[in-house]
């Protein structure tokens, strides 16, 4: 049987109204997801700015 660990991270979900302080959070934001997804976590849910994720714990 597969056995999963989990992570809740907060991101701010709240934009700023200017393009280019929208584009920087969405970079940001981006590169934090990416960073997550490189270490083997997967986005199962997001609930307002609660992101949580999982990763399979690898067999002994």
């Amino acid at each position: 049987m597969k056995k999963f660990e989990y992570k809740v991270i907060t991101i701010p979900t709240n934009i700023p109204l200017g393009t280019r302080g929208y584009e920087k959070a969405a970079s940001e934001f981006e590169a934090r997801l990416n960073k997550l997804g490189a270490d083997g976590w997967e986005l199962v849910q997001r609930m307002d700015s609660f992101f949580f994720f999982k990763r399979e714990i690898a067999a002994l």
